[in-house]
């Protein structure tokens, strides 16, 4: 995972990093993906600690978001663990969601694009969650 860094206008830099559910909880496997996307989360928080008040970091914990990475994991899923594709979708995927669908990849930039504006400059080493309830009912 490559960050993101932009610079604001008040001179302080900013890296935004892509979390996932699998940053806060583990699920079957997904056990190396979830290493990672814990990692991110430190590594933003370090990047913050370490930045002096001239960096700022953050990460963006989402659901599962509609993008062809994700949907290409849908037949592999099915076929691991014996259940529909649609079974994968509903009950693997969005089964603890309190909210049914996938966020869209706009829903997931707009976020980004609130954290690197000047409305979140205390966002400093934290992390965005917007899980639509997974982490709270897993």
């Amino acid at each position: 995972v490559i960050p993101y860094m932009k610079k604001n206008r008040d001179g302080i830099g900013v890296i935004g990093n892509i979390g996932s559910v699998h940053s806060h909880i583990c699920t079957l496997n997904k056990s190396a993906y979830a290493m990672a996307k814990f990692g991110i989360r430190a590594l933003s928080q370090s990047i913050s600690a370490e930045g002096e008040g001239k960096v700022r970091s953050f990460s963006v914990t989402t659901p599962y978001v509609d993008t062809p990475l994700v949907l290409k994991q849908i037949p592999h899923q099915a076929k691991t663990r014996n259940i529909t594709e649609q079974q994968v979708v509903q009950d693997v995927m969005l089964g603890r969601s309190r909210v049914k669908e996938m966020m869209t990849t706009t829903e997931a930039a707009n976020i980004f694009m609130f954290s690197f504006s000047q409305h979140a400059r205390f966002l400093v080493g934290g992390d965005m969650m917007f899980d639509a309830g997974m982490v709270l009912t897993y």
